[in-house]
């Protein structure tokens, strides 16, 4: 397992919107996305809250692995976005805050859906809708073995 799901830090977060560039599959490529994102670079720049950068993991079908991913940023409206970019609400919860190492993003879609985490104070890896996702930090380019945070939504009882 490369993601350490053993008592891990938490955080209140969300009520938050990111849009990006978006992408659905059973794998993703990264480098690409974040290459395309930049065509959309001013357009975000308006609207960014801060300079962080995120990807948005969710609607994880379990049955053929395929999921729905968005590189993008942090913004306070969409109303002057372009119709091409994907924006997804984060919802306000308790999120287990991970710190993964050098793998695919479908490595750790399937590992933080199949891991046995529905125990207490652990991610509710039956509601596979919800959104999992890794903040970088500003300045951190967002691919291979780049400095990040993974957020995964903790149920709340």
């Amino acid at each position: 397992m490369v993601l350490d799901f053993e008592d891990p830090e938490t955080e209140r977060h969300g009520n938050f919107t990111i849009a990006g560039v978006g992408h659905r599959g059973t794998s993703v490529d990264e480098a690409a996305l974040w290459r395309s994102l930049d065509d959309y670079a001013d357009d975000l720049e308006e609207v960014a809250v801060g300079d962080d950068r995120y990807a948005v993991m969710f609607d994880v079908d379990p049955d053929s692995g395929e999921f729905a991913y968005v590189a993008g940023r942090e913004v306070e409206s969409t109303d002057s976005l372009s119709a091409e970019l994907t924006a997804v609400e984060i919802p306000q919860a308790t999120y287990a805050v991970l710190y993964p190492e050098h793998e695919t993003v479908r490595e750790m879609v399937v590992e933080v859906h199949e891991a046995d985490l529905t125990h207490s104070g652990h991610a509710d890896a039956d509601d596979v809708h919800s959104p999992v996702f890794e903040r970088y930090p500003a300045g951190e380019t967002p691919v291979g073995a780049a400095k990040r945070e993974l957020y995964v939504p903790v149920r709340e009882d």
